[in-house]
């Protein structure tokens, strides 16, 4: 990370991210090998934006305002993402609001296709 210049906490919050991609396509990976992919419901969420304490990380929540433990977007949208071949519709964009209770109808829905 050589364009991050002295902030070794943005530093370690992005390679905190680069692990975490490396271990969501060690997930994918490891289901296309077992021939379970095609069969598969991936849903990768965050619970909510990122810390702005002087305990964070190096989060940075720009342009939006506020952050965890606030109702401004900083602190209420987060990236997620659902990718499966059993969707019936692909590539579609939501931006509503979204909490974590309604996954139960959504992947209930869905397990009924």
């Amino acid at each position: 990370y050589d364009g991050i210049e002295e902030n070794d906490k943005r530093r370690q919050l992005l390679a905190m991210v680069t692990a975490m991609d490396d271990a969501a396509t060690a997930v994918v990976d490891a289901l296309k090998l077992a021939g379970m992919w095609d069969n598969t419901i991936f849903i990768f969420f965050s619970d909510n934006g990122g810390d702005l304490s002087p305990l964070s990380v190096g989060q940075v929540n720009y342009p939006l305002r506020g952050g965890k433990h606030s109702f401004f977007e900083g602190g209420i949208r987060s990236p997620s993402f659902v990718h499966s071949p059993l969707l019936p519709h692909a590539g579609v964009v939501n931006s509503d609001l979204l909490h974590v209770t309604d996954w139960l109808p959504t992947l209930t829905y869905l397990g009924a296709c």
